[in-house]
């Protein structure tokens, strides 16, 4: 923790010393300008509701992406034929630069399916390979005792394989909730979506106000640590 605080203060030093040397808010603003703006943005009601657009894409897209790579992984790990072509393909999509997904799903959708759609095509993958792992990682043994017991499906599902991959589902979706934040943002600005995170950077940016895109990306930032801290916890306990 020690190391995390004297990590931000350097940090900050050198930000507040590229500031002073461009001496130019256009360019690189200086720090207490951007603090004193990030608690005026938490005086406005706009702000929360910017924000709870953006996470709510993030987090339906997310949990569609979680069931239905849950499902696909359990089949995947029983039928071997089927871990043998959806892998290589997933891995396929994973490497496409999300700018292309956003490009080519803007010709036959909207802006806000564009949105749904690419953070679909991002998680998705990274929640099947974590999701797959889990269910390949269950000791033989247990999987003898399964087949042995032959619970009823549901509760062989949620009862038994969902906390024996625990670990891998709460990565999973620890990597995916942080993704999904940066891509979602990055989908909206280049969609062109008139609310959330997206928007109100690209507003900043074409009005040259750059010490509210630093506010926004530090909040941006903020977010993301503090979801990955509630889903360490999460890990930790288990």
């Amino acid at each position: 923790m020690k190391h995390k605080i004297h990590l931000t203060v350097y940090l900050f030093l050198i930000w507040q010393l590229l500031a002073v040397a461009v001496h130019n808010d256009i360019i690189i603003p200086y720090p207490l300008a951007t603090l004193l703006r990030m608690f005026e943005m938490l005086k406005s009601s706009s702000f929360y509701i910017t924000l709870f657009i953006t996470l709510s894409h993030v987090v339906i897209v997310v949990g569609i992406s979680g069931i239905v790579a849950f499902g696909l992984a359990y089949l995947a790990y029983r039928v071997k034929i089927v871990e043998e072509y959806i892998s290589p393909v997933l891995s396929i999509l994973q490497a496409v630069p999300n700018i292309s997904f956003v490009i080519l799903v803007l010709l036959w959708a909207s802006s806000l399916q564009t949105v749904y759609i690419v953070l679909f095509l991002v998680v998705f993958p990274l929640l099947y390979h974590h999701f797959i792992a889990g269910f390949q990682n269950i000791e033989s043994d247990l999987r003898d005792v399964i087949r042995l017991y032959q619970p009823p499906f549901f509760d062989k599902m949620f009862h038994v394989y969902l906390p024996l991959i625990m670990p891998n589902f709460l990565s999973g979706m620890k990597s995916a909730l942080s993704l999904g934040v940066k891509v979602a943002v990055m989908a909206e600005i280049l969609a062109g979506l008139p609310y959330g995170v997206g928007r109100a950077i690209n507003f900043a940016r074409i009005q040259f106000d750059m010490i509210g895109v630093f506010s926004w990306t530090l909040w941006l930032v903020i977010m993301i640590l503090f979801i990955d801290f509630l889903l360490n916890k999460l890990i930790h306990k288990e």
